[in-house]
């Protein structure tokens, strides 16, 4: 990957994978800050809006971050973000199982 200066172009960049628990990130002060600074809107405001989709350009940002990527939010514009459920089944919100029929029909 060519790098200038420590960044990397956004055309390097051609796919951030995120996993849905990467939905609930962790993050800096300077990353919380930088944010505001590039969208006018804090955080906590662009997870909050149901009607927009920054969620996921943020997401996809501090992702990049983590994987040691130094890009300006503005230059995700191209970035294709895949959006994976890779976690384990909740046993306590899976669907039920199916029910023998000949035990649902007996009613002793």
């Amino acid at each position: 990957m060519a790098e200038t200066n420590g960044t990397v172009e956004a055309a390097e960049l051609v796919e951030i994978e995120l996993d849905v628990r990467d939905l609930n990130m962790r993050f800096t002060p300077r990353e919380l800050r930088l944010i505001r600074e590039q969208t006018g809107r804090s955080y906590s405001q662009i997870m909050a809006d149901e009607t927009s989709d920054d969620r996921f350009t943020v997401a996809a940002w501090l992702k990049t971050r983590r994987d040691g990527h130094d890009i300006a939010l503005a230059e995700m514009d191209d970035v294709l973000i895949s959006i994976t459920n890779t976690g384990e089944l909740d046993p306590t919100i899976a669907p039920p199982g199916a029910t023998s029929l000949s035990s649902a029909a007996s009613t002793g």
